[in-house]
């Protein structure tokens, strides 16, 4: 695997989802979904970050907006209680992440976005402790 929001669920073993990289196809695969999860987490990966990550707070598609319910500032503590640098962002980003963020948050308002690093930005260490981190946080998916 060449993509580290792969490598991160693949590891985390749960139930998942990977989605189509496209535009079309991404959404078809979210509205193809037939169970209903109290929460879902969602990755992508974005080149700029650098042994951090960012937790995305919404999502445009076609300009109309979706926000998240998760309680994201809970994340955010758990985060900090193990040493994961991250940001929190409501900017919604212009790619494939954010049309995927928007159609799911549109089936489940209680869905939250994180933004890791690539396979350059990664390290072994962060990893892991995303790795402890979401092996501890009961998401449904």
């Amino acid at each position: 695997m060449n993509n580290t929001s792969a490598m991160l669920v693949h590891q985390l073993g749960r139930d998942s989802l990977l989605l189509t990289n496209s535009f079309e196809g991404l959404e078809k695969d979210i509205l193809s979904i037939a169970e209903e999860y109290d929460s879902v987490c969602m990755f992508g990966v974005d080149k700029r970050l650098d042994d951090a990550v960012r937790i995305e707070q919404c999502a445009m598609f076609q300009g109309t907006w979706a926000s998240s319910i998760y309680d994201i500032q809970d994340l955010s503590r758990k985060m900090v209680q193990q040493n994961i640098h991250h940001s929190i962002s409501n900017t919604p980003t212009q790619y494939l992440c954010n049309a995927a963020y928007y159609h799911m948050l549109c089936r489940n308002k209680n869905t939250v976005f994180i933004h890791i690093p690539s396979i350059k930005g990664m390290n072994d260490a962060l990893m892991d402790r995303l790795l402890t981190l979401f092996r501890k946080i009961p998401f449904d998916t």
